[in-house]
């Protein structure tokens, strides 16, 4: 092999733990995320909203709030090493608008028409004495299946659109 193509192997090798590190960093802040997500949109479609109809509704209020945790966290966790600038702000706040006025309501309620699903799992956790409603089943499978999605995009959106500028150094 000659030098040029050994380093472009090592660029190679060297960009995906870069990218790998950041995936791990990215699978960790957003777990905490999405937990703290969970939680405020449970409290909000269980004990305030209280209606299936309007899941979109309490998804709308969590992903916004959560929005504002997220982008801290991984500008300063996640992407720590990366460039952050008015315009990569610019680019979350504009990425999750979208995701939390159209993308996240519109699966969430998707997901709920799952009803043989969400059913299934109903009566498994019936069976095992589990003290579940089916209403908690169908918002928890709901938001789960959403968070899936929303958390692959986001991390492909954020790695290449938002936090892609690097910061100088003189590492190798």
């Amino acid at each position: 092999m000659g030098s040029e193509e050994t380093s472009i192997k090592e660029t190679t090798d060297i960009k995906d733990v870069k990218t790998s590190k950041h995936a791990a960093r990215y699978l960790i802040v957003g777990i905490c995320v999405t937990i703290f997500n969970y939680v405020l949109f449970a409290i909000l479609s269980n004990l305030i909203i209280q209606n299936n109809d309007l899941l979109w509704l309490s998804s709308l209020i969590a992903t916004v709030i959560t929005t504002i945790v997220a982008y801290i966290a991984h500008s300063k966790i996640t992407w720590k090493e990366r460039i952050v600038t008015k315009h990569s702000i610019m680019r979350f706040f504009i990425w999750n608008a979208l995701l939390a006025i159209v993308i996240s309501p519109a699966l969430t309620q998707l997901f709920s028409l799952i009803t043989p699903l969400y059913e299934f799992a109903f009566n498994i956790t019936s069976a095992i004495n589990l003290p579940f409603t089916y209403e908690f089943v169908l918002t928890t499978g709901s938001f789960a299946l959403t968070s899936i999605v929303i958390m692959i995009l986001n991390f492909l959106f954020y790695d290449k659109f938002v936090f892609g500028k690097k910061k100088v150094s003189n590492e190798k």
